[in-house]
């Protein structure tokens, strides 16, 4: 009996292998152990947005005051201009299968290996094999390298497969987004082809021209034998050439998952199979991804890995692997030491109950950037649907779209995850043009405007993939947000200059010009969508001063306004930017017997909230927290301890707002701000439970600060060590409210306070150094 995970044979539930931008699913039945490929640039970018007319804000201005909101949306989910209603794409496909065909094995089972990757095990009477798999990180290329016993293990085979894009004109489409057939006006996928050419072998998919690739798009999965010939048997138009996907039921699975296998298994495909000969005991693969993004002929991208995979064996790939990990370690970790029994959110990972003391930390390596600057991917660290490059299937729950209204990048951040941000900001400068050629369309504004979701395309305008919806005019903030943060935590001058000012300066321009001065002497926002909630109203009745748009635009004008102060770019907008944040509308509330409530947009009741819009100001808007006025916060609290949030996005109460706010409760979990705030001043361990020992190190604050502290199991506060990148002041709230403190630099000299309250200090800092705080 080998030791191991047995592999699942549903691929939702395989093992995960990956690099910057391949994917690899690990799983199959024992004698056909399958590894699924993807990528995350593999889609079909098609979409009607060409075929249907833009509707402009004075169009919706007409439609609201004239009785004809219904020609444009029927209802806040069933607009005339819905992109999820009539074709099965843009969406994202999978790149191939790779497949070991193993006739002797009755049990394989996989087991991590020490350095990365995977050692798959395959045992039977007669015949053993084992085959350590792993991702390069530096270049799109995956390895096995294996060893055979017994006289059945010379019958192994390797297979490349792509099965037929079962997406056909007329077919029925998303079962659980409304049902009914797809439009015919659209040709399928033409049918992979086998290719054999020179010593690689393999399967190529091609894509039809649009906006975003007007000569086509083409994936090609090309493999070679490395240290053994083989012999090769390509086929095309054939079916039950792949590994068949099993589930114990189909359709539409929880809340974020859709298993039509069905369609997959009974489709036709092509494949080449490679039979390696002689009596070796030994033989490698390797299996290069590429697309037309790596070259007009991915083909030849392929080749050009395989020939390098060759001159260096599977020995010599392994070696440098194991160099680019070692190189790509991260030099400054963050972790936290949670005591028994203290239930933590999985940083990166499911939720679970820790019944031990344990330890959470942020990734080892960082994952060298693979994705080249300004090409169109979709599959990075904020995506908040499916993960692209893992992708299997023909089809995707919402068609795999990023929705741009549920980001958050502080939590990564506070783990000090930096790099891993960077594919998002690069994504969002990507998409910059569209977003002003929008905002001058759509909008008749200057600057640009964002939308609802990200499809890796280039379009006209914006894809309104719901047009209700994209008239969330807080996505400009949630979008630019993250970019700000950025800089914010890491100092880099030449990021904000580059690529974060051109965004923040073109969002503030469109939000500007979109507030409309009213009678009361504030600014406001009409019309506005509430994130998913009434949609657009006769008369703009619930289309008023949305609660996010009004603290996600706050946020960006005093952002863009700050930015441009730093780069010197002030140009007289910066000073109307702030003069418009302090201008803007309050919050809309709602009466109630213990007092006011924040409410999504004016003049509406509380109503069962998709999101907890009325808390935006709290965990979108960085505008409301322990830093706030006494009053505020009892707005907060009694929001908090009325509000009606849907079932499944109940989590955000606990992992975006109580945080947020110090409310602890029975069924929270410790995620990274329940140990540390930055957004205000620093806050240590600010929503914690009451009893058990918890230790943070290297947790990032905004201001280029790194904090170590540890809370004693009685609620004691100890070891406070900053460590200053940036330099500049340092603001904290003390962590022994009420008694003075004291702050010691590396060399244990006495620093002075600059600030120094019951309730905060505040003492300047250099680049570099470290520093201690002590009760005094």
């Amino acid at each position: 009996m080998s030791e191991g995970r047995p592999l699942s044979t549903d691929p939702q539930d395989a093992l995960l292998l990956e690099n910057d931008i391949v994917g690899v699913r690990v799983w199959g039945p024992a004698d056909r152990p399958t590894l699924s490929l993807g990528r995350s640039d593999i889609w079909d970018r098609r979409w009607c947005g060409d075929r249907q007319p833009l509707v402009t804000l004075r169009q919706m201005r007409e439609a609201a005051t004239g009785g004809g909101l219904a020609a444009l949306a029927r209802e806040p989910n069933d607009t005339v201009y819905d992109v999820y209603m009539k074709y099965e794409f843009p969406c994202p496909k999978p790149g191939a299968q790779l497949i070991l065909g193993l006739p002797f094995a009755a049990q394989t089972v996989a087991e991590p290996l020490p350095d990365g990757g995977l050692r798959i095990v395959a045992t039977g009477p007669d015949a053993r094999l084992e085959a350590d798999l792993w991702v390069m990180l530096d270049r799109a290329l995956v390895v096995l390298q294996c060893r055979r016993q017994g006289p059945a293990a010379r019958d192994v085979w390797v297979r490349l497969h792509r099965h037929r894009d079962t997406v056909r004109p007329g077919d029925p489409m998303n079962e659980s987004l409304g049902g009914g057939p797809s439009n015919r006006d659209f040709d399928p996928l033409p049918p992979p082809r086998a290719v054999v050419r020179a010593d690689c072998w393999g399967v190529e998919q091609e894509f039809p021209a649009e906006a975003t690739f007007p000569d086509g798009f083409r994936v090609a999965a090309a493999a070679c034998m490395l240290g053994a010939a083989c012999r090769l048997e390509p086929a095309e138009g054939l079916t039950g050439l792949g590994t068949a996907l099993r589930a114990l039921r189909e359709g539409r699975v929880g809340h974020g998952a859709i298993k039509r296998y069905a369609p997959i298994n009974r489709a036709e495909g092509a494949a080449v199979t490679a039979r390696p000969e002689g009596d070796s005991a030994e033989f490698g693969i390797a299996v290069a991804l590429t697309t037309t993004q790596d070259a007009a002929d991915p083909w030849l991208a392929a080749e050009e890995l395989l020939q390098e995979a060759r001159r260096a064996g599977a020995a010599g790939l392994r070696s440098a692997d194991r160099a680019v990990r070692e190189r790509q370690r991260r030099p400054l970790r963050a972790a936290a030491r949670l005591g028994a029994g203290i239930k933590a959110a999985g940083w990166y990972g499911a939720v679970g109950a820790e019944a031990a003391p344990s330890t959470k930390t942020a990734p080892e390596l960082v994952l060298p950037n693979l994705r080249r600057r300004g090409g169109f991917y979709s599959d990075v660290a904020l995506c908040t649907v499916g993960n692209t490059k893992f992708w299997f299937q023909d089809f995707g729950l919402w068609h795999n779209d990023f929705h741009l209204n549920e980001l958050r990048a502080e939590p990564m951040l506070a783990l000090g995850l930096f790099p891993e941000l960077l594919p998002y900001c690069d994504m969002i400068a990507t998409l910059l043009p569209m977003c002003e050629q929008n905002a001058r369309e759509v909008y008749g504004l200057p600057g640009a405007m964002y939308p609802l979701v990200h499809f890796p395309l280039r379009g006209r305008g914006v894809a309104h993939v719901n047009l209700t919806w994209e008239q969330d005019i807080g996505l400009n903030g949630l979008a630019s947000k993250p970019l700000w943060l950025y800089y914010r935590y890491t100092g880099d001058r030449e990021f904000l200059r580059d690529l974060a000012w051109p965004v923040l300066r073109a969002c503030a321009r469109f939000c500007r010009a979109y507030l409309t001065a009213g009678p009361d002497g504030l600014l406001h926002i009409v019309p506005t969508v509430s994130p998913e909630h009434w949609g657009l109203t006769p008369e703009f009745a619930r289309n008023r001063d949305c609660t996010s748009a009004l603290t996600l635009t706050r946020y960006l004008l005093r952002a863009a306004a700050e930015a441009a102060r730093v780069l010197g770019e002030d140009g007289g907008e910066a000073a109307d930017w702030r003069e418009a944040a302090a201008g803007l509308a309050a919050f809309p509330t709602f009466a109630t017997p213990e007092g006011p409530v924040w409410v999504d947009v004016d003049g509406a009741p509380p109503i069962e909230y998709n999101i907890p819009v009325p808390l935006s100001p709290v965990f979108w808007g960085d505008e409301v927290g322990l830093d706030s006025p006494d009053d505020v916060l009892r707005t907060a609290h009694r929001t908090l301890g009325r509000i009606n949030v849907w079932p499944p996005h109940r989590g955000y109460l606990t992992v975006c707002i109580r945080p947020r706010l110090g409310v602890w409760a029975e069924d929270s979990q410790v995620v990274p701000e329940c140990l540390l705030l930055s957004y205000q001043s620093i806050r240590l361990f600010p929503c914690v439970p009451p009893q058990g020992a918890i230790a943070m190190d290297n947790m990032a604050a905004e201001g280029g600060f790194r904090v170590s502290a540890v809370r004693a199991g009685e609620g004691r506060i100890e070891d406070v060590r900053i460590l200053s990148t940036l330099g500049g002041a340092c603001r904290m709230a003390n962590p022994w409210t009420g008694r003075q403190v004291r702050v010691e630099d590396g060399r244990g000299r006495a620093r002075e306070l600059l600030e120094a309250t019951a309730s905060h200090v505040a003492f300047e800092t250099q680049a570099g150094e470290s520093y201690r705080l002590w009760p005094g």
